[in-house]
């Protein structure tokens, strides 16, 4: 069982569904998730179901991540036959194709789409656009979601903490280092 503090607030969902949020205010909030999330990862725990709704917001902004129904253990992969759960559009693709091997950058990519919403009011669309072509947003961020939310797992950042680094970069003014996989743009697979 896990035992978790009371949270007076409400879920992101309820405070932010649909809203554009001030890049800075979502990118502070997206990279504490990734270190919330890194402290898990290295407890062996994969969330697996990283949306708004498993947010909560208290009383002074302090995102908690909730809803641990479906967490895995890292070192396992889901059983032959196991029924997938996950959110449609938060959902990483090697969650959902045989033989359905998900790692920690399962979460990574859940946590990409959520910082895409926040930044645009929407979840990413199909053919992918970045979020500076939908809202007024710094375009450091396009290569920091376009890392989190590739189609192969390899291409994303491995770790929460690379992601919270990321964001916490670009929070302090600096540029970003230029490598291989912030520059690969997105594989949608046409």
């Amino acid at each position: 069982f896990i035992v978790m503090e009371y949270v007076e607030g409400r879920s992101l969902y309820e405070a932010a569904h649909g809203q554009v949020v001030k890049q800075e205010e979502a990118a502070k909030l997206v990279s504490t998730l990734a270190k919330s999330l890194s402290h898990a990862h290295h407890a062996g725990i994969l969330h697996r179901d990283i949306k708004p709704a498993n947010i909560l917001i208290d009383s002074n902004v302090r995102p908690v991540i909730v809803d641990f129904g479906l967490a895995h253990q890292s070192d396992e992969s889901t059983a032959k036959g196991e029924t997938v759960f996950g959110t449609p559009g938060y959902t990483a693709p090697e969650v959902l194709a045989p033989p359905f091997r998900a790692d920690q950058r399962a979460d990574i990519f859940a946590l990409g789409v959520l910082l895409h919403e926040l930044l645009t009011g929407e979840t990413p669309r199909t053919p992918y656009v970045p979020p500076s072509q939908l809202a007024p947003v710094d375009p450091r961020y396009d290569a920091v979601v376009t890392r989190a939310i590739q189609p192969q797992a390899a291409l994303r950042h491995t770790l929460a903490e690379e992601l919270a680094c990321d964001l916490d970069t670009i929070l302090s003014g600096k540029e970003l280092r230029s490598t291989a996989l912030l520059l690969t743009p997105l594989d949608t697979g046409k």
